[in-house]
């Protein structure tokens, strides 16, 4: 018997600024891909990019939202003038039983990076500590994903009240 595998194209959050309307506006040319630094843009299952954690974290640098330009007719999909210049993604850090930390062996090195600062690290008896993440720090870079040894870390979608 011939076991088939299916090949899943990677899903995860538009760039950041992406605008409302990204699916009209973006044709797929792939400019964006290229133009990340931290080649965490990838080609998702619609062959418009989406972020993805496991290769890095996003820094907001705006060369997506440079290499992105409008052309026939349609706006740019990456606006940064439209949200401020500020950085963020929809999306939110979940920390997984899987964490180390939580298995009793500190470790602090989803911490280290989060320029944000928000996880931060509560202490428990025998001087271990826990991570715990600030909903109202996080900016959804997802760099703490790709530094976690474990794979405990993951992006969730960003729910708004």
């Amino acid at each position: 018997m011939t076991r088939r595998t299916e090949s899943r194209a990677p899903s995860g959050p538009r760039p950041p600024w992406s605008i409302d309307t990204f699916a009209a506006a973006c044709d797929g040319c792939g400019a964006c891909l290229t133009s990340c630094p931290e080649h965490i843009l990838v080609k998702g299952a619609d062959g418009r990019p989406v972020v993805d954690f496991t290769r890095g974290g996003c820094t907001f640098c705006g060369d997506c939202d440079t290499a992105c330009v409008a052309r026939d007719g349609r706006p740019a999909a990456i606006d940064r003038k439209a949200f401020d210049g500020a950085g963020s993604l929809p999306v939110l850090a979940r920390l997984g039983a899987a964490c180390i930390s939580i298995q009793g062996v500190t470790c602090r090195l989803c911490g280290d990076p989060c320029e944000s600062r928000a996880i931060k690290f509560r202490p428990l008896p025998g001087g271990r500590v826990l991570p715990e993440i600030a909903d109202e720090s996080c900016n959804g870079c997802g760099v703490c994903v790709s530094t976690c040894p474990v794979g405990a870390l993951s992006m969730a979608p960003l729910v708004r009240a």
